[in-house]
């Protein structure tokens, strides 16, 4: 029978990945300060887990979209997955030791500072992108750094790499929001492969219920394919600005108690 926390765990996931789907963030922007929040499990726990509802979530993602009938160009796609594979590594190697060096209250600190400062940024540039100038980004060499930057921060705050990948899409591939969202996804789906195989060396990958996030995949890209263009960037906009408030409150929590 399940306990009050695991429900609630589940509700999170739950709603994580059909917003996550939804707007193209992944669904680890929301679970990562929701559970430290909750403050039941370490950093580490929290990345796998959220690792694994992310990684779940994209299959089911990905799936729906080209059955839908939408078609990746697949030199941007293979290139800049290929960098956040290797990005994805990265991070987790790097979180690794980080881990081994600070407390968990100091890892969690450092985490939510770092995304409540990328947040800030990536809701200015929302919400002023008209502003910025827009790039089409076609060498191989070029998307891979972008790639192996997304994979590596996403995976280091274990996020999945969604606000990031959104803004960074759309600003540097002249991508629109829902192509975004979309290729965000994709882009997720490698990063967190990265961080599984390296979580299943040490027997974490069995351990989590992930059945919430195959019907949070299922819905939020549902959602994603009958919402408009401007439907989706408000979504986005409002979902960004809450998480900003979330991550605030944790920062201010772990500093003070």
């Amino acid at each position: 029978m399940l306990n009050v926390i695991e429900i609630v765990y589940s509700a999170v996931v739950l709603i994580a990945t059909i917003l996550g789907a939804l707007t193209g963030l992944g669904g680890g922007v929301i679970i990562k300060p929701m559970f430290d929040l909750l403050g039941q499990d370490t950093a580490v726990t929290i990345g796998v887990y959220s690792a694994i509802a992310v990684f779940t979530m994209s299959i089911i993602s990905i799936f729906k979209q080209t059955k839908s009938g939408f078609s990746f160009d697949l030199k941007t796609l293979l290139s800049i997955s290929i960098g956040s594979v290797a990005g994805g590594v990265i991070g987790e190697l790097v979180f690794n030791n980080f881990v081994k060096l600070f407390s968990n209250t100091q890892v969690k600190i450092t985490q939510n500072v770092l995304l409540l400062i990328m947040l800030i940024f990536i809701l200015i540039y929302t919400k002023n992108q008209n502003h910025f100038g827009k790039y089409r980004l076609k060498r191989f060499d070029s998307i891979f750094m972008v790639g192996l930057l997304l994979g590596a921060v996403s995976v280091f705050l274990g996020i999945g790499g969604g606000p990031l990948n959104v803004a960074m899409l759309m600003l540097l591939f002249s991508f629109t929001m829902k192509e975004s969202t979309i290729y965000s996804i994709a882009t997720i789906f490698f990063a967190q492969l990265s961080k599984l195989v390296l979580s299943g060396v040490h027997g974490d990958l069995f351990n989590i219920d992930y059945k919430v996030a195959i019907v949070g995949g299922y819905v939020g890209t549902l959602i994603n394919q009958k919402l408009n263009e401007t439907s989706v960037t408000k979504a986005y906009t409002m979902l960004m600005t809450a998480l900003s408030f979330v991550s605030m409150f944790n920062v201010s929590q772990s500093i003070l108690f």
